[in-house]
């Protein structure tokens, strides 16, 4: 009796001890819950300006519902769940919720790939069309004397087109092949090379079809199947699946996507048939025990799927320098310390953030199109709480501006050819009317930051006014997507030259333009693309000699492209002007003779003489 009696006051004394410190563990964790929930930082760092609240940002960017995970040590932190899965349900969030994460699937769907390599069924570096079974790439000029290989599939840099990813209902799905060979449901044209394979990074869910198409062919099962057997099951992602429509279990608990005002989507989710590059339906939870994974194989500590190695291939760059195989590299100081991914799709927003050796990180999955600048946030109020290396940006100390100068610099700017901006001033701080209307931190010497963007704009001096200056900010996604461009400071009853257009002066807009042209050969705001959808917004309205006047100017800026050509074309022949239209069709086709569109249009015009 004596025995039974000390062994269970030791029982209770080490069941007393293994609770107090998992009260402590619990007390601990929740307080660092607590730091981060009141202490999402912004894009730009300003000293001593205060963080923001989680609820409170995701009312701002009308986000309804969020999940987020943390990793430390290799190992789940905590998961934690907000809003809604559908504002108009009001259902909760729950651990259970399935988000769609868009481009998230590529990191997953390249460990499918790297999975068949491993066993010998793939060969990274072989041309992919000796190893697709019930597809082929169609052979063009471009793959004569470089191969398109898995490798460069999954790098982004095999040449495969760029392609939107469209979404689709259960009544209007293609199938994957209908998608590869461009055929009807599909929205898309047939998958093709457009650059020469291995030489430029060129963002593609094209190839990731590709890629999807070659794991099928060479795991001799449906995607579905060959992801749940060979990823999913082994890394217990239980609440994970490529399923497209979802079964009835995992559609139960599936968030709906939301718009930017908030309100779902009428069709709640859509179906996407480019599974690899888009169809991922997972938790942040699940997502997180993928993460883990590559984080221990990465030291040999875990291979359930691939080698170190293979994994060591998987998280280095290659041809893009930017990219590894199905997840983006973060470089800092020459050095790339961590990996990544942002996605999204019809009504979700998802990102994730490893360090590539220490065994820490995060994933946020969002039901709304709104989701990437919080998610960001989220991640940097993470890495102040966690206290990551290399993570967070320079706080930047802000410079105090004088009211005289202040009133100075205020008021509209021009940014190239055709874009404006106006600083104004409320109370003793200057504002931007871009990005909702944001307040500008002077950091010296005429340079302003602003915290929902990197990048900055600068203001010059010039015989004691603020005349012009530079801008650039990267988009929500923290890519800077164009060199910095020059401002000007406009004149109270100034116009741009689309003002000008709109108002009916063609001929004082036109003027204008080519001035501008003149001024700066690489302007954004009179690039091909610009100038092309800017005539066929008029030709829309019906405004034809609006767009005419645009496209005789992509002609004029752009004489060797057949695009300007045809298009130029089409306006004319909208407007009745035959003869026009004819003379620009055959332009058009000289210098592309493989425009099939012009071919057709002189077939129909030419009729009419």
């Amino acid at each position: 009796m004596e025995i039974f009696t000390k062994r269970h006051s030791l029982i209770s004394t080490l069941l007393i001890l293994i609770l107090c410190q998992t009260s402590i563990f619990c007390k601990s964790t929740e307080s660092l819950i607590d730091k981060v929930e009141n202490g999402i930082l912004p894009h730009v760092l300003i000293e001593n300006e205060p963080g923001y609240k989680l609820a409170d940002r995701m009312k701002h960017y009308h986000v309804p519902g969020i999940s987020i995970t943390v990793i430390k040590d290799y190992e789940i932190a905590w998961s934690k769940q907000y809003g809604v899965m559908d504002a108009e349900l009001q259902n909760p969030v729950d651990e259970k919720t399935l988000f769609n994460v868009g481009s998230l699937s590529k990191g997953v769907a390249s460990l499918a790939a790297l999975s068949l390599v491993e066993k010998g069924k793939i060969d990274l570096d072989k041309d992919v069309n000796e190893q697709l079974i019930s597809w082929k790439i169609p052979e063009n000029e471009l793959m004569k004397n470089a191969k398109v290989t898995p490798l460069l599939l999954m790098n982004h840099s095999s040449g495969a087109m760029f392609s939107p990813p469209y979404s689709y209902l259960e009544e209007n799905l293609p199938t994957l092949q209908q998608v590869l060979n461009g055929e009807k449901p599909s929205k898309s044209g047939p998958v093709v090379i457009d650059k020469i394979p291995g030489t430029v990074y060129q963002y593609s869910n094209a190839g990731y079809l590709i890629l999807q198409q070659l794991t099928i062919d060479t795991g001799k099962k449906s995607y579905c199947d060959f992801t749940k057997e060979n990823i999913f099951e082994p890394l217990h992602m239980n609440t994970t699946s490529f399923e497209q429509p979802l079964p009835p279990y995992f559609l139960e608990h599936a968030s709906a996507g939301h718009m930017k005002n908030g309100e779902a989507f009428p069709d709640k989710r859509y179906l996407y048939p480019h599974m690899a590059a888009g169809g991922l339906w997972t938790t942040a939870n699940d997502y997180a025990n993928y993460i883990i994974e590559l984080q221990k194989s990465y030291h040999n500590k875990s291979n359930k799927i691939i080698s170190q190695n293979l994994t060591k291939k998987m998280l280095s760059p290659h041809v893009s320098k930017q990219y590894g195989l199905g997840v983006f590299m973060r470089e800092k100081d020459g050095e790339i310390n961590y990996f990544g991914h942002l996605g999204d799709n019809r009504g979700f927003f998802a990102g994730f953030i490893s360090h590539m050796t220490d065994g820490y990180g995060a994933v946020a999955s969002t039901n709304s199109q709104n989701g990437a600048q919080l998610i960001r946030e989220i991640f940097h109020g993470i890495a102040k709480v966690y206290e990551w290396e290399k993570y967070l940006p320079e706080e930047h100390k802000i410079v105090e501006l004088d009211n005289i100068t202040a009133k100075k610099i205020c008021g509209r700017y021009r940014i190239g050819a055709d874009h404006s901006f106006e600083i104004y001033q409320k109370g003793e701080d200057l504002f931007i009317n871009k990005f909702d209307g944001v307040k500008l931190f002077h950091i010296g010497e005429g340079k302003f930051v602003l915290k929902p963007r990197d990048g900055s704009l600068q203001i010059l001096i010039k015989d004691n006014n603020f005349s012009s200056g530079t801008y650039q900010f990267t988009d929500e996604l923290g890519r800077f997507m164009y060199d910095p461009q020059n401002i000007y400071k406009m004149e109270k009853n100034e116009k741009l030259p689309g003002e000008l257009m709109k108002l009916g002066k063609i001929k004082e807009s036109v003027a204008l333009y080519q001035k501008c042209k003149k001024e700066n050969p690489k302007d954004i705001g009179l690039s091909e693309n610009q100038l092309n959808r800017m005539g066929y917004n008029y030709i829309g309205k019906q405004k034809y000699n609006e767009a005419i006047a645009i496209m005789k100017l992509n002609v004029e800026f752009y004489p060797e492209s057949a695009n300007c050509y045809d298009s130029l074309g089409e306006a004319y022949m909208k407007n009745g002007q035959t003869k026009l239209a004819i003379t620009n069709y055959k332009k058009s086709l000289k210098l592309n003779p493989s425009n099939q569109n012009a071919v057709m249009k002189l077939q129909q015009l030419e009729k009419q003489f």
